[in-house]
């Protein structure tokens, strides 16, 4: 047995649902930048994502992106979120390019560039409706006056983003949006952008419908190569794998309890209420992981046997309890209990430092 609690990653997987999603965007001139964020810069998963095809790495904080280069990763990584003040050099030394939308943070950039003697790449995120990062369209103008002065970044694209915090889905009319603005941007500053950037995984479904605006030239993915669905309803992508990623933890418990807890009830730790059920006899487990690893509603057990059924009944910090019903012959303490994670959860388990990660070439 490995070490519990741990995180099996299967770097195999994450090249195949890399190369399949590569060349689903291909047919449509798209390239695909593959975000590294909900595994924490790792690289070895970043470089599986090379090899996938990927044409670059994104990650949304600079060290991570530090800990890709400092692993010998040579190629093009993107900074995915607006850089604070505070790290301005360090996104011009580590970063091949950044997504920007504050004229301030650009002139810093800007001038710590000259500093260095180069130049640094930009894109202007754009705010087409999600109403987080982005300038808005009818206020391009004025800030891309702005932008022109400075001589130390080169403007190399536009982009948005979609689909995360307010669930806006990209569509043919905010796309087209995006296209608008960056063909005025275009025009002040008087020269044609490399790249389009229309988004991230909530594109793909517009990919599979051919709906995609021609000129939108670039996603930028993370979670559906990592899990091999779509963001917007958890579907399965044809042709990927769903479990490039295992979470598994060892039993420390195993008793056949009452379903209802036996005294006056009030709130938990969490400010949570116990769930009523029917009052029945079966076996719970615990399992040693807790919220402090993932939230107990992000993991979905794996079930060895189709009549063994498994339920997540709820966690504290570092227990996370389990119905297994009334048939308990295939596990005991000692055993090992492997789940599934959605995005949520893995981004949790990767950031945890007290799962393991154990990688499967």
């Amino acid at each position: 047995m490995t070490e519990n609690p741990g995180l099996l990653i299967d770097l195999q997987k994450i090249k195949e649902n890399t190369r399949v999603i590569v060349e689903k965007c291909a047919s449509y001139n798209i390239n695909v930048v593959a975000v590294t964020k909900a595994v924490c810069g790792d690289p070895r998963v970043g470089r599986a994502m090379l090899e996938g095809g990927a044409a670059a790495l994104a990650d949304a904080r600079i060290k991570n992106i530090k800990r890709l280069r400092q692993a010998g990763v040579t190629e093009p990584v993107m900074l995915l979120r607006s850089p604070m003040m505070s790290e301005i050099k360090d996104v011009v030394k580590y970063s091949s390019m950044s997504l920007n939308s504050e004229p301030d943070v650009l002139a810093r950039l800007s001038e710590c560039a000259l500093d260095y003697g180069t130049r640094h790449d930009v894109i202007i995120m754009i705010d087409v409706g999600e109403i987080r990062e982005g300038i808005l369209p009818a206020d391009i103008f004025q800030a891309a006056e702005e932008i022109k002065t400075l001589k130390g970044i080169r403007v190399i694209g536009a982009g948005t983003n979609l689909a995360c915090y307010s669930g806006v889905r990209p569509t043919t009319k905010n796309m087209n949006l995006l296209l608008e603005t960056g063909r005025e941007l275009e025009s002040i500053l008087g020269y044609k952008l490399k790249i389009i950037s229309g988004g991230n995984s909530s594109g793909l479904e517009m990919v599979d419908s051919g709906s995609v605006p021609r000129g939108i030239n670039q996603f930028r993915i993370g979670e559906s190569i990592l899990l091999g669905r779509y963001l917007s309803n958890g579907e399965p992508i044809g042709g990927t794998n769903r479990d490039a990623f295992t979470l598994k933890a060892e039993l420390i418990e195993m008793k056949e309890k009452p379903s209802l807890p036996m005294g006056e009830v009030g709130k938990n730790v969490f400010g949570d209420y116990a769930e009523e059920n029917e009052l029945q006899m079966h076996y719970r487990g615990i399992a040693a992981l807790g919220r402090q690893d993932v939230p107990p509603d992000s993991i979905l057990p794996l079930c060895p046997q189709k009549k063994i059924h498994i339920d997540v009944i709820g966690a504290t910090s570092d227990h996370t309890v389990l119905d297994f019903g009334e048939d308990t012959r295939t596990f005991a303490v000692g055993s090992e209990v492997r789940f599934n994670l959605d995005y949520p959860g893995l981004l949790a388990a990767m950031t945890s430092p007290y799962i393991n990660k154990e990688y499967i070439e």
